[in-house]
């Protein structure tokens, strides 16, 4: 009776750290608003792919300025941003990975009806959306010398992406070159469309699409909980996935998150925006690299092996995954 007793005052004693042990790690997930590159952690969210996977989640979502700063800082598990930044941060000390990539090329280049060809540009001003993003380093470093223009040889401003349509009708700017639904929606009310989604990238020079942002996680939680950082990326393979294969349902949670957008401004602006990659090219991550030291913007060399690691998209077995887990 004596060591029955001593067992169970043991296990009694062990039983706290045990279960502290096993309580799960709560994921916090940062994302900018519900667009089409920021759609895979709603989707997760609405659909209830993480529960499924077993993740506990913290997300906070819906607005792209906060959920960079809290990236910029490195208080996040996982999170959604641009690659350009993911770069910089990482230049500058930040240990996040990117280990998924969200919709390519997803934006168009328009201009004032009047705007005949690229060399009516020259002196005009092009609205753009944030300084040193993909966007602005693809025009400067790819679309305009395309066009035999150069960035001295226009204006290019920061114009908020939801007035874009006004600037463009109203004269503002000749051009500009707005993320989708926005570009559709300046078109719809009378921009021309001067560069297409699918002609963004030049691919006899670049053998990619642009790929703007995608799932980013902070190393010490890949090292601290590399089952959950799996999940998280299937999660993640699982929307993109849906967005590739189930148009409707993609439609779907996007009105739901955006209510008061126009449902065919959604449905429209759609198939600008490709779902072809689970992850961006070594090519492309290496021409950002290359684009942002030639800008000054990193002063150092961060390879692709530094910043990436798709290691947990193997097994991967396509939509949807949890079912493979459960084998």
């Amino acid at each position: 009776m004596r060591t029955l007793a001593l067992l169970v005052a043991l296990l009694a004693a062990l039983a706290p750290a045990v279960a502290a042990a096993h309580e799960p790690h709560v994921v916090k997930l940062v994302a900018g608003s519900p667009g089409y590159d920021h759609i895979q952690p709603f989707m997760a969210e609405k659909l209830g792919f993480w529960e499924k996977y077993g993740v506990k989640v913290e997300f906070v979502g819906g607005n792209y300025i906060r959920a960079n700063n809290m990236m910029s800082t490195g208080d996040f598990d996982a999170g959604y941003n641009q690659f350009a930044n993911a770069i910089r941060y990482h230049a500058a000390g930040i240990p996040n990975i990117v280990v998924g990539s969200s919709s390519a090329n997803c934006a168009i280049i328009i201009a004032h009806p009047s705007v005949k060809s690229w060399a009516d540009l020259k002196g005009k001003r092009i609205g753009m959306v944030t300084k040193f993003d993909v966007q602005w380093m693809t025009m400067v470093e790819h679309i305009l010398p395309r066009h035999g223009l150069s960035e001295k040889d226009v204006q290019l401003a920061l114009v908020p992406v939801p007035e874009v349509a006004t600037a463009i009708v109203t004269g503002e700017a000749a051009a500009a070159f707005p993320f989708e639904p926005f570009g559709t929606n300046a078109l719809a009310k009378g921009a021309k469309l001067l560069l297409a989604a699918k002609d963004m990238v030049d691919k006899t020079k670049i053998q990619s699409d642009m790929l703007r942002n995608g799932l980013v996680l902070h190393r010490k939680f890949i090292k601290d909980h590399p089952d959950l950082a799996r999940k998280v990326v299937w999660a993640h393979m699982d929307a993109v996935e849906v967005m590739r294969k189930d148009k409707k349902v993609g439609i779907e949670v996007l009105k739901h998150y955006n209510p008061k957008m126009d449902p065919k401004l959604i449905e429209d602006s759609y198939d600008n925006c490709g779902w072809q990659y689970q992850r961006p090219p070594k090519v492309w991550i290496e021409t950002l690299v290359a684009w942002m030291k030639k800008g000054k913007i990193i002063d150092k060399d961060v390879t692709y092996e530094e910043v990436t690691d798709f290691s947990f998209q193997d097994g991967y077995p396509g939509y949807p995954g949890w079912e493979k887990l459960k084998k």
